[in-house]
């Protein structure tokens, strides 16, 4: 995840998400750029987006949102090649670009950047269950198969 990221993001105005992301990745890119006296392209390709048209599908992508930086100490994860499950977790649960941490502990600050309405949606599952069903759901639907 060194050249991309996920977010989870809802449209309250026709086009506001597309207009967002412009803006978000135009303004990191020049900062980045800046910053580091470089030019050119950061980001992995341009932005992407996929409707979230049921709860279940909400529940999956949550899931795969915070599971997908396994990639980064697990790279065999997807398919299903774990050497140390507890050491992920941690590795997870601590990692610094993640909403995770926020999205289990309720008396984190950052939870308040969080839509509570999303609780009433996804239910709140062990790390270890969230990574196989995002195990699960990676291997059945982003290999080409048909999403929920």
């Amino acid at each position: 995840m060194q050249n991309h990221f996920h977010l989870l993001v809802k449209e309250t105005r026709d086009k506001g998400i597309s207009a967002f992301m412009q803006k978000l990745g135009t303004a990191y890119t020049m900062y980045f750029n800046i910053k580091y006296d470089r030019s050119g392209s950061l980001l992995a390709g341009p932005f992407r987006s996929r409707h979230v048209s049921n709860d279940r599908y909400l529940q999956r992508i949550i899931q795969y949102i915070h599971c997908n930086p396994t990639e980064l100490y697990e790279p065999g994860w997807k398919n299903g090649k774990v050497k140390n499950i507890k050491n992920l977790e941690q590795r997870l649960s601590g990692y610094p670009y993640s909403s995770l941490h926020a999205y289990q502990n309720s008396a984190a600050e950052e939870r308040k950047l969080l839509d509570s309405s999303i609780f009433e949606v996804e239910r709140q599952l062990p790390l270890r269950r969230m990574l196989a069903e995002a195990h699960e759901y990676y291997t059945t639907h982003e290999n080409g198969k048909a999403r929920p």
